[in-house]
């Protein structure tokens, strides 16, 4: 008995050794471990759970000025992750395609990270954090325009469910110019979510296989080979309120800082046979 613990024991040690694991359920009241990226004045904790989203009714006219909401962890970078967490849309602007959406192997473009430097301190902090995860795979659970390159106010092409979708962002060295691609629809899945109702959504990215769950029913799989590494980040804005809690991600550790709530120890192994 004693020696198919030990081996069970020394299975989970040797997994653990490239799934490293962040957690966070915004319990404590602070967001130690992630950093707002753009939107900071309409997100936080609320009730123990995080909340993305602004308040404000979105303007038509003006829809390309309202901000987003986004926040990213710190400190990872991977290709291979899984991550989960629950989410809940309370308020969702009918007309505009978007909700609450995961980003994965977020990055900045290789010029635009050099470019950045030629910049002053202030406007290169500001700006490397949003080019940084201007190039990522996004998914998306909330309305989603099926058709790309269509005007944003075309609802006729407005549909209810999940996609993911590839933010893209073009550079022209010559006229150091930054064309921005919101997202290229890659692959779509109606699911009438309710408001209000909390769901799981699991995403699973292994080499260039995509899986995505919701509630433990698989929702899309798809392949792909545009992005190979980069970060995470929730985000949410123009006009709808998401709420996330319960999140976690196991992933490999390419690069990692000082996490908060991270990895199982040994001494919690043990715990668990006494």
């Amino acid at each position: 008995m004693k020696q198919m613990m030990a081996m069970l024991i020394l299975t989970l040690l040797v997994s653990s050794v490239w799934a490293e694991i962040f957690r966070d359920n915004f319990n404590d009241g602070d967001l130690k471990g992630w950093t707002f990226v753009e939107g900071a004045e309409d997100g936080g904790i609320e009730n123990g759970e995080l909340v993305l989203g602004s308040p404000k009714v979105v303007d038509e006219a003006k829809l390309e000025e309202e901000s987003e909401v986004m926040i990213a962890v710190d400190g990872i970078i991977s290709s291979d992750y899984e991550v989960s967490v629950s989410l809940k849309i309370s308020k969702i602007v009918t007309n505009v395609g978007s909700g609450a959406a995961i980003g994965l192997r977020a990055h900045i473009h290789p010029l635009l990270e050099s470019w950045t430097l030629d910049l002053e301190e202030d406007e290169r902090n500001k700006d490397a954090r949003i080019f940084l995860y201007r190039q990522s795979y996004r998914f998306h659970l909330g309305n989603v325009h099926i058709e790309n390159n269509i005007h944003i106010q075309d609802l006729r092409n407005l549909r209810r469910g999940l996609a993911a979708a590839i933010q893209q962002m073009k550079v022209i060295p010559d006229e150091r110019k930054i064309l921005i691609n919101r997202g290229k629809l890659h692959i779509f899945r109606l699911f009438d979510f309710e408001l209000h109702k909390w769901y799981r959504l699991k995403i699973i990215a292994k080499g260039n296989r995509f899986q995505c769950f919701i509630d433990d029913k698989e929702m899309l799989d798809f392949l792909d080979d545009t992005y190979t590494k980069g970060r995470i980040y929730l985000s949410s804005g123009w006009g709808n309120r998401v709420h996330f809690d319960d999140f976690e991600v196991r992933y490999e550790a390419l690069s990692v800082q000082p996490q908060k709530q991270l990895t199982t120890t040994w001494g919690e192994i043990k715990s668990n046979f006494h």
